[in-house]
C-alpha cells in the first residue's frame, strides 16, 4: 500500500524534521512511502491520487493539508495529520480539518486529552523520532567550563520570552552567587520575527543570545556548541499552547545527556523522575535549589546525564518508536502490513 508524507515546504522546523524522520524509518522496513515537499506537487496528488493514504504535517501552515483541499478524498484515501502544537485552536481552517481527517497521532498524552474537546476523529500519542547520530554524548568528566554553563533552548525564542521570564529571579541569583553563564538559543535578532531580546536583558543583562540556526546549520553548528554546556533549563508556562511541547526537544536534550531542570508538567514527568535523572521544578525556591544542587555537584550532574541518555537510549530509540507509529495507525487503519 502506498502513502505520501505531505511535509511543510521549510525545511527548518523540527517538526519538518521528524516527520521527515518517520517516512525514512518507514522506508527503511520496505513500505512504500514517498515524501512532498512541492505545493504543486501536493495539489497534483490531491487532484488525482494514487495512493493509499497521505499523512499532513500540521494542518493550516500549508493550505494543501486543509479541510478546503482534501475533503473530496474523504472515504477514497485515508488522510492522517501528524499535529504536534495545540494552538491556533480558535482557527475555523484547524478546527474543520482536524473534524474531517481520518486520525491525528500527537506527541504528548495531554495533547491528546484536549483535542479530544474538539473532535471525535481518533487520537493516538506517538513520541518522535530521536535523531540519535546527530545528538552525540558528552561526558560531563570531559567538560570543564569555569564559570558552569546554564544553557536554554527553542526553535523560535523570541515566541517564548514568558516561559523563560518565569524563572528570572534564581537564575539571577545563581549567576549571582555563582557567576554562572546564561547561554540562549534560537533568537531571530529581528528577522522575520518581533526582536524580544530587550524583555530578557532588563533583567538578565548578563544572558548570551545565540541566534537561531537552519536545521542543516544547527546540527552541524549548534547542537556541538550546545552539548558542552554543563546544565540546561526547560520552563514552561502554565498555557494550553504549550501542552503539545517537548515532545521531541526534552528527549533531543536528554539524549545529548545534559542535566535537566524542568518545568514540573505532565509530559516532563512521564520523562524525568524527579531527583534520579533530572529535576522537576514549579516555585522559584525550587527552581533555585534544584540548579545549586546541579552547580555544586559534578557527580550529580553525571549521575543524571548518564540516566538520563540511557532512558532515551532503552525506550525511545528509532527502532521502538517506530514500531508504536505503526501500530497506532493500524490500529484504526490496516495499512502497513507486512511488505
Amino acid at each position: 500500500m502506498k502513502s505520501y508524507f505531505f511535509i511543510i515546504p521549510s525545511g527548518n522546523p523540527t517538526t519538518t524534521y521528524a516527520n521527515k524522520l518517520f517516512a525514512k524509518a518507514l522506508q527503511d522496513l520496505g513500505y512504500d512511502v514517498e515524501t512532498v515537499l512541492d505545493l504543486s506537487q501536493k495539489f497534483s496528488i490531491l487532484k488525482n491520487p494514487n495512493c493509499d493514504a497521505i499523512f499532513f504535517q500540521k494542518t493550516i501552515q500549508c493550505p494543501a493539508h486543509t479541510k478546503k483541499y482534501i475533503e473530496h478524498l474523504k472515504g477514497k484515501v485515508k488522510l492522517i495529520h501528524i499535529d504536534n502544537d495545540f494552538q491556533d485552536m480558535h482557527k475555523t481552517d484547524k478546527l474543520e480539518t482536524l473534524k474531517i481527517t481520518d486520525l491525528i497521532i500527537v506527541c504528548t498524552s495531554q495533547h491528546k486529552r484536549a483535542l479530544k474537546e474538539y473532535t471525535n476523529v481518533p487520537i493516538e500519542t506517538v513520541s518522535n523520532i530521536v535523531d540519535f547520530e546527530n545528538y552525540n554524548y558528552v561526558s560531563i568528566t570531559q567538560k570543564s567550563n569555569n564559570p558552569l554553563i546554564i544553557s536554554w533552548q527553542q526553535a523560535c525564542a523570541d515566541a517564548y520570552t514568558q516561559d523563560l521570564l518565569m524563572i528570572a529571579k534564581p537564575l539571577c541569583e545563581i549567576h549571582e552567587r555563582y557567576n554562572t553563564e546564561l547561554h540562549l538559543y534560537g533568537w531571530y535578532m529581528g528577522k522575520n520575527h518581533p526582536d524580544l531580546r530587550h524583555e530578557i536583558r532588563k533583567v538578565m543583562p548578563f544572558a548570551k543570545f545565540i541566534e537561531y540556526q537552519p536545521l542543516t546549520k544547527y546540527l552541524t553548528d549548534i547542537v556541538p556548541k550546545l552539548s558542552q554546556s554543563d546544565i540546561f533549563i526547560m520552563p514552561y508556562i502554565k498555557h494550553k499552547g504549550r501542552w503539545g511541547k517537548s515532545g521531541f526537544g526534552l528527549k533531543r536534550i536528554m539524549l545529548l545527556g545534559l542535566p535537566i531542570v524542568a518545568s514540573n508538567t505532565e509530559h516532563h514527568r512521564t520523562l524525568i523522575k524527579n531527583g534520579e535523572n533530572g529535576f522537576l521544578a514549579t516555585t522559584n525556591d525550587q527552581w533555585y535549589s534544584n540548579l545549586e544542587s546541579l552547580v555544586n555537584s559534578k557527580e550529580l550532574r553525571e549521575n543524571f546525564a548518564i540516566k538520563s541518555r540511557k532512558l532515551i537510549q532503552t525506550n525511545y530509540n528509532p527502532e521502538i518508536i517506530i514500531k508504536q507509529f505503526i501500530n497506532a495507525v493500524n490500529k484504526h487503519i490496516s495499512l502497513f502490513t507486512k511488505p
